[in-house]
């Protein structure tokens, strides 16, 4: 049987995002974390503002951001099964400098006639993944037709061609559409009703995450850092997500009737607390025992209200956990910080509340399925 075929077209390009993102989000974070010194020692006078040193820093921070595209061109080929290096190349064509100027340039762009899209592939995700997923039919399609007597010598640089072009002409620019789309939507959302759009999404957190649609959004939010510098709310949603079960995983601990069920709620509560890791917490203990998922996201969605009111964003990748809170913290809005926090809290106590009150018996069989 086909590895996806019980899933429909969703769930596969959801599973496909997922297993090409999951490899490069340690890089991604140590760059966060990088950056997350630079505000750190800035914040206690050991680095001054400006200086060389600071921009070294922040551009090694920088890096696995602006250069995603590499890393995720390598992650898919793995994924994908096609040559990596091929792969890489492809992608670097969309990431040369040369481009880029030409991309700045005021005259139209063409290659034999046909329109070329001015866009920027730096920091970008949803493009690449799809180039390298095309590359696997113009594998196939290359070493068909090429005669095998110059297939090795020939079949690298027809494969690198076409790929780049398709990348160029095609793929790219709709990659970039399908990725501003997702992005919009709950942009255009938060324009029009900010506080609907960060409750929808605190609210939905915990079900992105059971079902793996949330890599979508964090390759959007890591995105939206990379070319703009901010994200406006998607990470302070998960961050929401990660207090929201720490409350529901304490209040479980303290109701648990059997020493299994306080153990892996204690964990998983610490796990997320700590490391911003959800999946204990989520399937150890909500989808186990049901209400205590439908009192975190009752708690998701009273903090996301608070978030979508009162604005929240972050600056910084980072797992959100409270180790990794000032992710949050930003020179020029003081009050980010104190308002993620804030939000965070309210997370926590509504999913505590909710959950030590209503959160139903919690007394069965750890061997056995509970009602």
């Amino acid at each position: 049987m086909q590895p996806h075929a019980n899933k429909n077209i969703l769930s596969i390009l959801i599973d496909h995002v997922s297993s090409c993102m999951a490899p490069i989000i340690p890089i991604v974070i140590a760059g966060g974390l990088v950056k997350l010194l630079v505000i750190i020692f800035t914040m206690a006078g050991l680095l001054a503002e400006g200086s060389s040193t600071e921009a070294v820093l922040s551009f090694i921070g920088d890096a696995p951001l602006y250069f995603l595209p590499f890393f995720l061109a390598y992650t898919a080929s793995v994924h994908f099964h096609v040559n990596t290096v091929l792969a890489i190349g492809a992608v670097g064509a969309l990431m040369s400098p040369s481009f880029v100027e030409l991309a700045k340039s005021p005259q139209a762009l063409s290659f034999l006639g046909l329109p070329l899209v001015k866009a920027s592939y730096g920091y970008s995700t949803i493009p690449v993944i799809l180039l390298v997923a095309a590359m696997v039919w113009i594998e196939k399609l290359v070493h068909k037709i090429m005669p095998k007597a110059v297939d090795d010598v020939l079949s690298p640089l027809a494969i690198l061609l076409l790929s780049a072009l398709i990348g160029l002409l095609a793929i790219g620019p709709l990659g970039t559409l399908i990725g501003n789309a997702l992005s919009g939507a709950i942009f255009w959302l938060q324009d029009h009703a900010s506080w609907l759009a960060w409750t929808l999404f605190a609210a939905a957190s915990p079900l992105l995450v059971i079902t793996g649609t949330h890599w979508v959004f964090v390759a959007t939010a890591i995105t939206q850092l990379g070319s703009t510098g901010l994200d406006p709310g998607i990470m302070p949603g998960f961050f929401i997500m990660a207090l929201a079960l720490f409350g529901t995983s304490l209040a479980v601990f303290l109701k648990a009737k059997t020493p299994g069920l306080k153990k892996t709620a204690l964990s998983g509560g610490l796990t997320v607390l700590l490391a911003g890791v959800s999946e204990p917490s989520l399937f150890g203990v909500c989808l186990r025992y049901k209400k205590p998922l439908a009192t975190t996201i009752l708690g998701c969605a009273a903090a996301g209200l608070y978030q979508g009111i009162f604005t929240v964003r972050c600056y910084v990748y980072a797992f959100p956990a409270i180790p990794s809170c000032l992710m949050f913290a930003s020179g020029d809005e003081p009050a980010n910080l104190t308002k993620a926090l804030l939000a965070g809290a309210i997370g926590f106590a509504v999913s505590f509340l909710l959950t030590f009150l209503f959160g139903g018996r919690l007394d069965a069989d750890e061997t056995a399925p509970a009602a």
